[in-house]
């Protein structure tokens, strides 16, 4: 019986930062792969050169921007002493932006037209803007030492936060806002909310001039130094991890922990995925026509910032990749002195046009008197920190510089090596060739990737299988006798023995083909069809397996109310309630009577008990009693049809909804009649409407609708925002209360 080889593999992002690159760099896959790839060289960095950078006399006053949770943008004028705002839409149209602040009173309140641009507003030069999530815009006040808190909804000041020293950054989770101030360090970090005293924060002895300062879950990143050659990003919790980027303007991060760093005028945005111990850059954002001030992130994500034609957004640059990289291993063990390795395999996409080859190195033990080859980082990873770094050990560079064969990849026909696993990304294919090399417990390979300016093979693991197929063992003495016509009889064989191999371990484990879990998703409607069961191929492929796997289940019960919401509950992966409605008759007062078209409704909307007076086969509310031999097969379906209500606690897109739809007119009972909720169908009063089945608390996912002469304005309904009452001692008569 055939079993599979022990491998040593390269697969984890880990491991693929362990190895040394060169020229070469690292894209996440996921949380714990990675895929290796030569170094790209953004167009900003080809033609730096011819890069004219903008600059002025004087330098120019930091100038903030922020959303409001309507879509509205907010952008500080320190130079005019006012705050503008833009209606500004997901798709980019935008209108012209209006003051925020009166001129004419030095008063705060609606918008009053278009100022003159010499008018200076009543702001004191507001540096910086943030909006929280209750819609209250922050404003930092550099010539006044204070932060001023306006409720956008209501128009109205709520107070003034005075401070010893200057503001000059604002930044908020939502929640709370932190406030970055020129001085000494005991005070240069403050966090309030918009009702709250100022909590200071000590920054690290680290940061000299802080600048700017952005939010992530458990971390504060500050810009020290912003505008300089010396400018770096500290982290105030762990600022050795603190990285430079020079000449860094303003910065913002991303939902994804991804940090956007504005540079100087009309430069590219760099952008840097953020994770303990390392900083991984990513291509650049185009950011044509930017003044060099403040940035923002939009309601959809993007990045957007302020030129002479208005607010653009920032577009992923193109990128030119090396032509020529290598990746060399760390040490792979056998575990067994004088180890014959077999085969090299790779998972890659390799375009036409560009190529990776593989040279290899096998020792049984290091020679002390040889030095190992330095680690060098992925070129575009910062400040990476190896764990464990002795467990990594590089091959010496006399011994690998001697290593002159190259092995050349072929791809499998047939996927990976491993039985019945299928490849789990279209573009990646499984490569392999025969190691050449002497016996040796320790294995270093160099991959060396060869592509074009444009085009670039990625890797996402590497395995070497050991040890090497026994067939010489098999032959007679003769052919293994001499040490070299044995090598190459070992080589010869391996294609062959590969292939003979896989054959072996797909009978040996075809009865994973009859496991739901396991079998290729491509045979899942040949294992479906053993029970006579039809996959649809708008299902995920989870919800498929599930199926398969719960079919027999399912078709014993098949037409029961357990039956029906399993059925739906594998679909969705979401809770499903079945509401039969005879079951919550008497809850409520029985409507019996003769509204609504030919008397149907009263029978459809009835909560009246059967056996308590009324007969089958009749409608409720007749003065006269009807035989259903006297209403039509339609009618009579729709009056006394068994009804139940399906509750889905979910959103479903138009799709989702048609199969829901197909799932139930197979598989529930021909006699009955169902009403399908979704969460966004919101609450019916009146209905039946029970808490937990048919109403959710929590955050809706629909709007609903107001009702003229439902609601009493101020008492049972409010427009616009609530906000918090009289306080009793700490109102004043005509100011916020009056009497009357």
């Amino acid at each position: 019986m055939a079993e599979l080889s022990p491998y040593a593999m390269v697969h984890s992002v880990d491991q693929w930062r362990r190895i040394a690159h060169d020229h070469t760099a690292l894209e996440k896959n996921g949380e714990d792969h990675a895929i290796a790839q030569l170094a790209w060289i953004s167009d900003d960095d080809v033609a730096s050169s011819s890069l004219v950078i903008a600059t002025d006399d004087e330098p120019m006053l930091p100038a903030g921007m922020a959303f409001d949770p309507w879509c509205r943008l907010y952008r500080s004028r320190p130079e005019l002493g006012q705050v503008e705002k833009t209606l500004w839409a997901a798709e980019g149209d935008s209108t012209e932006a209006q003051p925020l602040f009166s001129t004419s009173d030095n008063s705060l309140g609606e918008f009053f037209g278009q100022s003159d641009a010499s008018s200076i507003g009543p702001l004191q030069r507001p540096v910086d803007v943030v909006v929280d999530n209750q819609g209250r815009l922050f404003v930092a006040e550099q010539g006044a030492k204070r932060v001023l808190v306006f409720h956008l909804m209501e128009a109205q000041l709520l107070r003034y936060i005075y401070f010893e020293n200057e503001p000059l950054k604002l930044a908020t989770d939502g929640t709370q806002v932190w406030a970055l101030f020129s001085g000494t360090p005991e005070v240069a970090l403050a966090s309030f909310d918009a009702r709250s005293e100022p909590r200071y924060q000590k920054l690290p002895k680290e940061i000299i001039a802080p600048t700017d300062l952005v939010i992530a879950d458990d971390e504060i990143y500050i810009l020290d130094q912003g505008g300089a050659e010396g400018a770096q990003i500290v982290p105030v919790n762990t600022p050795d991890d603190a990285f430079s980027i020079p000449y860094a303007q303003a910065i913002k991060l991303l939902d994804n922990k991804v940090l956007v760093v504005a540079r100087r005028v009309s430069e590219d945005f760099l952008r840097f995925e953020l994770e303990p111990g390392a900083q991984t850059e990513l291509p650049h954002l185009k950011a044509r026509h930017y003044d060099g001030r403040g940035i923002v992130v939009t309601p959809d994500g993007d990045v957007a910032y302020w030129s002479k034609n208005g607010l653009l957004r920032a577009t992923l640059a193109r990128v030119r990749y090396e032509t020529e990289g290598s990746l060399t291993s760390f040490q792979l063990d056998s575990g067994d002195f004088q180890t014959q390795w077999g085969r090299l395999f790779i998972d890659a996409c390799i375009p036409r046009g560009t190529s990776v080859t593989a040279l290899c190195l096998v020792l049984d033990e290091v020679p002390e008197t040889t030095t190992a080859m330095a680690h060098t980082p992925p070129e575009n990873m910062i400040g990476l920190t190896i764990n464990q770094p002795h467990l990594t050990l590089l091959p010496p560079e006399v011994l690998i510089a001697n290593v002159t064969h190259k092995h050349t990849f072929y791809q499998r026909r047939h996927g990976k090596e491993i039985p019945w696993q299928g490849c789990d990304d279209e573009h990646f294919h499984t490569y392999e060739t025969p190691i050449v090399a002497p016996p040796g417990r320790y294995l270093w390979v160099v991959l060396e990737l060869s592509g074009t300016s444009r085009k670039t093979p990625r890797l996402k693991s590497m395995r070497a299988e050991y040890p090497s197929h026994d067939l010489l063992h098999r032959l007679p003495k003769v052919y293994s006798r001499d040490p070299g016509l044995a090598d190459f009889l070992r080589r010869y064989l391996a294609m062959p023995e590969g292939q003979l191999r896989d054959l072996d371990l797909k009978a040996t484990y075809r009865h994973a083909l009859l496991d739901p879990y396991a079998t290729p998703s491509e045979l899942l409607p040949w294992l479906a069809s053993f029970m006579g069961l039809i996959i649809d191929h708008r299902w995920p492929e989870i919800a498929k397996r599930e199926l398969v796997a719960q079919c027999i289940w399912l078709f014993r019960y098949r037409g029961t109310v357990m039956g029906v919401k399993r059925f739906l509950e594998i679909y969705l992966n979401s809770t499903v309630q079945i509401i039969e409605h005879f079951k919550v008759r008497g809850l409520g007062g029985a409507f019996v009577g003769g509204s609504g078209k030919n008397n149907k409704g009263d029978a459809l909307t009835s909560s009246a008990v059967l056996g308590a007076g009324f007969r089958i086969g009749g409608r409720l509310g007749s003065l006269t009693v009807e035989s259903i031999n006297d209403v039509a097969i339609q009618d009579a379906i729709e009056l006394h049809a068994h009804r139940f209500s399906i509750i889905i606690a979910a959103s479903l897109s138009a799709e989702q909804l048609q199969v829901v739809r197909l799932i139930l007119d197979t598989h529930r009972p021909a006699h009955t009649l169902y009403d399908l909720c979704t969460v966004d169908a919101g609450m019916r009063i009146g209905l039946g409407l029970h808490l937990g089945l048919t109403s959710i608390i929590g955050n809706p996912s629909g709007f609903g609708q107001l009702q003229v002469g439902a609601y009493l304005l101020g008492r049972s309904d409010t427009l616009g925002q609530a906000r918090a009452g009289t306080v009793i001692g700490s109102s004043r008569l005509g100011d916020d209360s009056r009497v009357g």
